[in-house]
């Protein structure tokens, strides 16, 4: 029985191993009849493979092999035994991908279906506020005689449910008549109150730049309670100490000529 051996770089045509890897060659077996009636092909490698250039090598002598030389036994066939060798060499990894959620949802308010509250309401130097219509319409707090309570205004609260919790009281719009409802805009970059026209339809789900009518209501005690507008953190409705003044917002409840506290009589 005669041995016959074939080395890989006659079946690459510009194949030039590394100085470092193992020389490897190719065994072929030429079985004596009388022992086998096939001939096959045994593969023998010095060394294994250290690194993935001597893989890939070793893939494209065997995809050369099969055009030069025909593989005479029966247990394997040629794609069973690429098979073989992709199943046992080759490993595969799997890079998980995360996706994370870069962006929030805006926040969102939306009209609670409880009975809307009607209250007088009256700073804590006893002056209530009443509605006053001449160039403009605007609220103004005022020292009522017995005689006057007519004028004061009701004002209707319609308290709201957040997608987020607030950090503090219960955000709620206040409407002065119909259609008619306090907001805190910003004029020359300084926060406002006012009074927009607005439908009672238009106000049952409120986000964005609709947030200028809401006002976070706290109660402090039993009866003190402030409005912190809901757009512009740290301002509150606020009265002046000065009679018959404009209502408008102020910075904090520390400025010392506003009043930002209130009580609400039904």
């Amino acid at each position: 029985m005669a041995d016959v051996y074939f080395n890989l770089a006659a079946a690459l045509e510009s194949y030039k191993p590394d100085s470092v890897e193992a020389e490897s060659t190719i065994k072929i077996k030429e079985h004596d009849a009388e022992c086998d009636q096939h001939s096959g092909i045994d593969i023998e490698v010095a060394d294994e493979p250290h690194n993935m250039r001597q893989v890939v090598n070793l893939v494209i002598a065997l995809h050369r092999l099969k055009k030069t030389q025909k593989l005479q036994g029966t247990e394997f066939s040629d794609e069973e035994l690429c098979n073989i060798f992709f199943e046992n060499v080759v490993e595969e990894y799997v890079t998980p991908t995360v996706h994370q959620k870069t962006t929030n949802a805006a926040d969102h308010y939306d009209s609670s279906e409880q009975p809307q509250q009607k209250s007088f309401i009256c700073d804590v130097r006893n002056k209530f506020l009443v509605l006053s219509k001449g160039i403009t319409t605007e609220l103004q707090a005022i020292t009522l005689q017995s005689g006057n309570k007519s004028r004061r205004v009701q004002l209707e609260l319609t308290t709201y449910k957040p997608s987020v919790t607030p950090d503090k009281g219960r955000p709620i719009a206040l409407g002065v008549g119909e259609d008619l409802y306090l907001s805190c805009t910003s004029s020359s970059g300084k926060p406002v109150l006012g009074l927009e026209v607005v439908k009672k339809e238009d106000l049952k789900s409120i986000s964005g730049d609709m947030k200028r009518f809401l006002f976070n209501k706290t109660v402090s005690g039993q009866t003190v309670t402030s409005f912190e507008s809901v757009k512009y953190k740290g301002y509150f409705i606020s009265t002046s100490y000065t009679d018959g003044q404009r209502v408008d917002m102020c910075q904090s409840q520390d400025v010392p000529d506003r009043l930002t506290t209130f009580t609400l009589y039904p």
